[in-house]
């Protein structure tokens, strides 16, 4: 094998590699986004489902023990 053959090689053995990892962060990236929009709705449900007693208007007072 010719060194610029070797070289050539080389380097496409680098792009496989790093084409794999790109296929990898896009699959990640993808599912991610999928996660944050449930969390997004299940956040809307929580809020609209969300029980207030009152409480929440009255001042929270910090004593000293």
């Amino acid at each position: 094998m010719l060194p610029d053959e070797m070289e050539a090689e080389k380097n496409r053995k680098i792009i496989i590699g790093l084409s794999n990892k790109l296929d990898l962060i896009e699959r990640n990236v993808i599912e991610l986004q999928a996660q944050l929009q449930a969390s997004y709705k299940r956040i809307a449900e929580l809020k609209e489902n969300e029980c207030f007693c009152g409480l929440a208007d009255e001042p929270i007072l910090a004593g000293r023990d």
